[in-house]
């Protein structure tokens, strides 16, 4: 990905804002998430991806994937009854979130 000029940059900085700008609050909040998360990325994190791939090995890594969901799925509901169970005896809280967006104890 190249690196865009300072023109390209500010262009993109004033496009985002015209967007923020007609946002409701809920959603400025979401973004104000997501650009966190992006930045804490780094482009290392996304070396892994291969951008030549065939057909026939996006099908198969869909397929190694497709596997490796379906042998979660008695776990994950063992884990969701669990929660359950929790909740209906009463063991748990709400989440509080701060004014800072911070989860905090209830």
């Amino acid at each position: 990905m190249a690196t865009p000029t300072a023109s390209q940059s500010s262009a993109y900085e004033e496009a985002f804002l015209r967007i923020v700008r007609s946002l409701p609050v809920e959603r400025v909040v979401q973004l104000l998430d997501y650009a966190r998360y992006v930045q804490s990325q780094t482009i290392e994190d996304f070396g892994f991806i291969e951008v030549d791939e065939t057909e026939e090995e996006i099908e198969a890594d869909e397929a190694r994937w497709d596997a490796q969901f379906a042998a979660t799925q008695d776990g994950l509901q063992k884990i969701a009854g669990k929660v359950r169970a929790e909740i209906r005896a009463g063991r748990t809280r709400p989440m509080v979130f701060t004014k800072n967006e911070r989860i905090a104890p209830g």
